[in-house]
């Protein structure tokens, strides 16, 4: 390990220290503080692990890159997550706390209705399981499908929502029955990662809305992530992910998921496929992206401009308001742009939260940016944690899925919030329907007129 890399790991270290002094112990249950973590693996436990010889030999996503170009952009994209944590905290998140009122979690029960979450959880399931839903292997455009579309924003958010809306309206004795079958269903698509960001989304709006979750329970629940993780793994040892980019059908897949969980601890198809702790450190490190942008500045290659950083976000808006996008979406994304133009391997590198812009923005600028994106973040998470309504739950869910995804970047992030927002907003909007059917049930209510009413007896008491 260098010098660099030991700085980077001691500022990362500041960040937690710094978040789990000023938050308290219930520092967790903030979606920020699920984004500095999701950092911290990706800047500190990845590259640490790609430091051991044995992994780092086959780690392809390094080659031609010198480790020395790798440990600078692990510190510069340290450095600019510590200035988010300390423009964060400069909003004094700790000053929002939350009053746990059983009233507020049977208000929030009764208007995200589970039944209606789990029938819209069916079409999303199926149309997955058919190759044309949530990670079909097409690529994005113009040919993309209506019902591909809405699939890929709505998967991961509504099932999570629809979890945890059953367990606010029956109890969390149900949390390992409903966790299993969040998280079968969540594989039924191939990727490990919602896997995870789900089970800890479902665990912090429980929290949120007041109810505990036992100890063991939680145990469980990594243990149970971890397992579905192992058998998605070895779903690609035994048929790589053409089953998953296919009319392969629910069945086949929860046979293969049934059966991948044995092939994941053994051989992994030839002696060139690297083991799962190898593919796990490599999956989990977003340094070798913006070590490769940094080689190829100081070797004369200019940085793309600035402006392509606020017109990456443009990414966020949706198809229906800007149709042409669906035309200059290779444009507008910012990891592509950096790999034509600073000659990276297209080997789906993960570009990471902060490296994403490592080729638009010098290290000084980029620092500015994440304290700038700090303030936002503080004063929207205490925004959103003032209270607790129906859709503040969803869009604490969906805030915490974009967080524990920052691996993709900014402008997917934002897109991931936009899902959760859209259904936020429907709930809302349901929400004042009801209200006002009610109260218009209430005004219209027969009275009985005053012309009506019965007399009053009266008593007569006998002269004296």
């Amino acid at each position: 390990m260098t010098t660099t890399f030991l700085a980077a790991l001691l500022v990362q270290c500041v960040m937690v220290t710094l978040l789990r002094h000023r938050l308290g112990r219930r520092w967790l249950r903030r979606p920020v503080t699920m984004l500095v973590l999701a950092s911290v693996i990706e800047l500190g436990v990845g590259p640490a692990l790609l430091a051991v010889p044995a992994i780092a030999k086959n780690n392809i996503d390094s080659l031609g890159i010198k480790p020395g170009f790798i440990d600078s952009a692990d510190l510069i994209m340290s450095l600019s997550m510590l200035a988010l944590t300390l423009a964060y905290l400069f909003t004094r998140p700790e000053r929002t706390v939350t009053t746990e009122r059983p009233a507020d979690r049977i208000i929030v029960a009764k208007a995200l209705d589970w039944r209606l979450l789990v029938v819209a959880c069916i079409p999303l399931t199926l149309l997955t399981a058919a190759g044309r839903g949530y990670n079909d292997g097409a690529s994005d455009g113009p040919s993309t499908s209506l019902a591909t579309s809405l699939v890929t924003t709505f998967f991961v958010v509504v099932i999570v929502v629809a979890a945890a809306a059953f367990l606010m309206r029956h109890g969390t004795r149900w949390f390992l029955l409903v966790l299993i079958i969040q998280s079968v269903v969540l594989g039924l698509a191939g990727e490990r990662t919602p896997v995870l960001i789900d089970a800890a989304a479902l665990i912090v709006m429980l929290l949120f809305a007041g109810l505990r979750v036992p100890v063991l329970q939680l145990a469980a629940t990594a243990v149970l992530s971890v397992l579905i993780v192992l058998s998605i793994s070895g779903v690609r040892v035994q048929q790589s992910r053409n089953l998953y980019y296919q009319d392969s059908g629910v069945s086949s897949r929860m046979s293969a998921l049934a059966n991948g969980l044995s092939t994941a601890g053994g051989p992994q198809g030839s002696t060139d496929t690297p083991g799962l702790v190898t593919q796990f450190a490599i999956r989990i490190s977003s340094v070798d992206f913006g070590g490769a942008i940094l080689q190829s500045v100081s070797e004369g290659q200019p940085r793309l401009s600035p402006a392509y950083v606020p017109e990456s976000l443009l990414l966020a808006v949706p198809s229906f308001i800007w149709p042409t996008k669906l035309n200059r979406e290779v444009a507008l994304d910012p990891a592509l742009s950096q790999v034509n133009t600073f000659g990276l391997q297209d080997i789906n590198l993960i570009p990471g939260l902060p490296g994403l812009y490592m080729g638009f923005l010098a290290p000084l600028w980029l620092v500015a940016l994440f304290a700038l994106l700090g303030a936002i973040f503080g004063w929207f998470e205490r925004w959103l944690l003032r209270e607790c309504t129906p859709a503040r739950i969803v869009l604490l869910g969906g805030a915490v899925t974009a967080a524990l995804g920052l691996e993709a970047g900014l402008p997917v992030m934002l897109v991931q919030m936009r899902s959760a927002s859209a259904l936020a907003l429907l709930v809302y909007v349901v929400g004042v329907v009801r209200g006002r059917a009610r109260s218009a049930s209430l005004w219209y209510s027969p009275t009985i007129p005053d012309h009506a009413a019965m007399p009053q007896a009266t008593v007569q008491f006998p002269e004296i």
